[in-house]
């Protein structure tokens, strides 16, 4: 009787989960979501301050947030990147506004939109062809948007102003921190790296020189006219430098500890006479 009774209550547990699974799917599969439109156009040169946006159309039972990336060869360009908020939308109908943007200067092939549930879970991934230059600098003539880029702007921040946001973005000031530690570590690894050089001797030295290396094969490519992106350029200073720096500490502390394990030298005395 008792294994009845737990076996009963085993496939009861199972069909309440299984049902709940089931609902949770249809709901999620009850979303339709489309790139309606791009501003600029598919082939376009923008300055740092223009932004290349995308018109979503959605139809959802949850609410959803968006946001949009732009990519070369498939490598998502993170480095000098602006993107939209994710602003958090209702369920239902409508329409959303993605942007995305650069400050240095870029060339993407494709915009990717990510789709977000209320709690930051990716659901779906959109892309669409955009052949699109940012050249880093300020345009000349600063770039008119769609008519339907200005309405929807404003939506977009009424949402943020006015529409409680249960589980807001938490992460930016991680990613403050980790942004003015890379920051810092560049002046700080130039300064270890050439004291190292100056003061170290033999073995200390040749460990010294090691970070040098990517440095140098990177120079070869730029002096050699190779294509280089710049954002590639960009994103190898900011992760790299920081691991050098960090290497080149490890190598400062070792020799530390190696000199205090050696004996201290014997001072010569002259034989009496």
């Amino acid at each position: 009787m008792t294994h009845l009774k737990n076996i009963s209550t085993i496939i009861v547990l199972f069909l309440v989960c299984f049902f709940h699974s089931l609902s949770f799917a249809l709901a999620t599969e009850n979303i339709l979501v489309e790139i309606a439109g791009l501003d600029p156009g598919t082939e376009s040169t923008l300055g740092n301050e223009d932004m290349l946006y995308a018109l979503v159309r959605y139809e959802s039972d949850i609410p959803l947030r968006f946001q949009a990336l732009a990519l070369r060869d498939g490598v998502p360009q993170e480095v000098g990147a602006i993107r939209n908020p994710a602003a958090l939308h209702a369920p239902g109908s409508g329409e959303a506004l993605v942007w995305v943007g650069y400050t240095n200067p870029t060339h993407v092939d494709t915009i990717r939109v990510t789709v977000f549930d209320e709690n930051w879970r990716e659901l779906y991934q959109l892309v669409e062809t955009a052949d699109v230059k940012w050249l880093g600098v300020t345009a000349a003539t600063p770039r008119e948007p769609a008519e339907w880029v200005n309405s929807l702007i404003k939506s977009e921040q009424r949402k943020l102003d006015f529409v409680y946001d249960a589980s807001p973005q938490k992460y930016g000031f991680f990613y403050d921190i980790v942004f003015f530690l890379s920051i810092v570590a560049i002046p700080a690894y130039l300064l270890l790296q050439l004291h190292m050089l100056w003061r170290y001797d033999y073995r200390w030295r040749e460990l010294a020189v090691i970070p040098l290396f990517p440095y140098l094969i990177l120079a070869f490519y730029y002096i050699a006219g190779l294509g280089i992106e710049t954002s590639l350029q960009v994103t190898f200073l900011f992760r790299y430098t920081p691991l050098a720096f960090l290497y080149l500490v490890a190598l400062w502390l070792a020799k530390r500890f190696w000199q205090k394990k050696l004996p201290p030298p014997k001072l010569y005395k002259p034989p009496k006479a």
